[in-house]
C-alpha cells in the first residue's frame, strides 16, 4: 500500500498568506481523505489510471474544504467592523479559490468526467443543507437526527468515489466512510464548548430541547445561554457521557468490521486513523 503523504501535499494549494492573516479556513479532512486513499491504493491500476489513488484523494479534500470555508462565512452581520467584513469577503474568496484547483488538478491529468462528478456532488450536499436548514427549524428535530444530518454531509463528497474502488471492499468503504464521518462528528461536538452553536445548532442543544419545557425552547433559541446553565444541562442530561458512549460505540464497530474483512494491511491503515478518537474518548472519562 502506498504512503500516505497528501497532508503535506495539499499545503501547497491551501496555504496562503493572505488568508491565513486575515481570516481562518477549516482543517483538511485527513481522516476521511485517508480512509479514501486506503482504499483506492489496495489494488494495482492499470498504468494510463495509476495517478488516481493520488489524485482523487486529494481533489476530494481540497473541495470538501472549499465548501467548510463557505460555510464559515457570516451571513447575518450587517454592521461589521473592517477587519471582521476583510474576514468574510476572504472566506468567500478563499472558497472560490479552493473549488478552482480542483477543476485545475483534474483538468491537467485530463480526469474530465471527476469534474462533472464533483460538480454534482456539490450540488447535492447543498441540496441536503437547504433540507438540514429547513428540518432544524422543527420542534420535533432530535439530537440523533442532528448526528444523522451531518453524517450524510460529511460523506457526500466522499460516496462518489465508490465506483473506482475494488468490488471486494466496496461494502466495507461506504461502511467505514459511515462510521468514520459519525465518528468525525461526535468528536466535534464533544469539543465544543458549551452553548456554542454551529451553522445547525449542536448536538447539546437538540438534546436539552428534547427533554425542557416549550417556554424554556423559546429562551433557548431565541437568548444567550450562559455557560453555568450549560453546564448545568450536561450534569442533568448527561451530554457529555451520551457523546463519548456514541463515539465509543461507533469506534467499536469500526474495529469489529476491519476484524471481519481480513484485510491485515488495512486493517493498520485505518485503525491508525481512530487514534486521535481514542484518546478523546479516554481524556472525556478522566
Amino acid at each position: 500500500m502506498k504512503p500516505y503523504r497528501l497532508l503535506e501535499t495539499s499545503r501547497k494549494y491551501t496555504e496562503y498568506d493572505m488568508i491565513q492573516k486575515h481570516t481562518g479556513v477549516p482543517e483538511f479532512p485527513d481522516t476521511r481523505v485517508h480512509l479514501l486513499h486506503a482504499f483506492l491504493n489496495m489494488t494495482d491500476h492499470d498504468e494510463s489510471v495509476s495517478h488516481r489513488g493520488e489524485l482523487f484523494p486529494l481533489v476530494a479534500g481540497i473541495v470538501q474544504m472549499a465548501m467548510d470555508t463557505h460555510d464559515m462565512i457570516d451571513t447575518l452581520a450587517v454592521h461589521q467592523e473592517e477587519e471582521a467584513m476583510r474576514s468574510r469577503q476572504l472566506n468567500v474568496l478563499a472558497g472560490d479559490f479552493f473549488s478552482s484547483r480542483f477543476y485545475e488538478l483534474l483538468a491537467k491529468a485530463g480526469e474530465i468526467e471527476m469534474i462533472s462528478l464533483l460538480s454534482a456532488a456539490i450540488c447535492e450536499t447543498n441540496r441536503l443543507k437547504m433540507n438540514l436548514y429547513h428540518d432544524v427549524q422543527s420542534k420535533h428535530f432530535t439530537a440523533e437526527q442532528y448526528v444523522q444530518s451531518l453524517t450524510q454531509l460529511k460523506m457526500e463528497l466522499f460516496i462518489l468515489f465508490t465506483p473506482y474502488i475494488s468490488t471486494e471492499v466496496s461494502s466495507l468503504w461506504q461502511a467505514l466512510l459511515t462510521d468514520f464521518s459519525r465518528a468525525e462528528i461526535l468528536a466535534n461536538e464533544l469539543t465544543r464548548l458549551h452553548g456554542e452553536q454551529g451553522p445547525f445548532g449542536s448536538f447539546a442543544l437538540y438534546q436539552v430541547l428534547e427533554h425542557v419545557q416549550a417556554q424554556t425552547k423559546e429562551h433557548l433559541v431565541s437568548d444567550h445561554v450562559t455557560v453555568q446553565q450549560w453546564n448545568e444541562w450536561d450534569q442533568t442530561y448527561q451530554i457529555t457521557a451520551h457523546l463519548r458512549s456514541e463515539l465509543s460505540s461507533v469506534l467499536a464497530d469500526i474495529s469489529q468490521r476491519l476484524e471481519q474483512a481480513g484485510h491485515a494491511e488495512l486493517q493498520t491503515e485505518v485503525l491508525q486513523l481512530t487514534d486521535s478518537y481514542q484518546a478523546l474518548v479516554l481524556n472525556q472519562e478522566q
